[in-house]
């Protein structure tokens, strides 16, 4: 899936909770995520924005995914 089909109705920056309702996780786990680094974000005073392309590639980045074995 490119970059311009993902999330292409959805604004350039967003909130934390509007990423946060995006992923269909809690916004205390969206932030934790911003925090460990593992979804993109910048920080505007006492503001976090996550820019759209950082929400794809947390999305597309492989090591976000839990393999279950049987």
């Amino acid at each position: 899936m490119r970059y311009t089909e993902m999330f292409r109705n959805e604004p350039d920056v967003l909130t934390v909770p509007e990423a946060a309702k995006l992923l269909r996780i809690g916004k205390n786990q969206a932030y934790e995520l911003v925090k460990n680094g593992s979804l993109g974000a910048i920080k505007l005073g006492k503001k976090i924005i996550i820019p759209k392309p950082a929400l794809v590639d947390f999305c597309r980045n492989e090591r976000n995914y839990l393999v279950l074995l049987p």
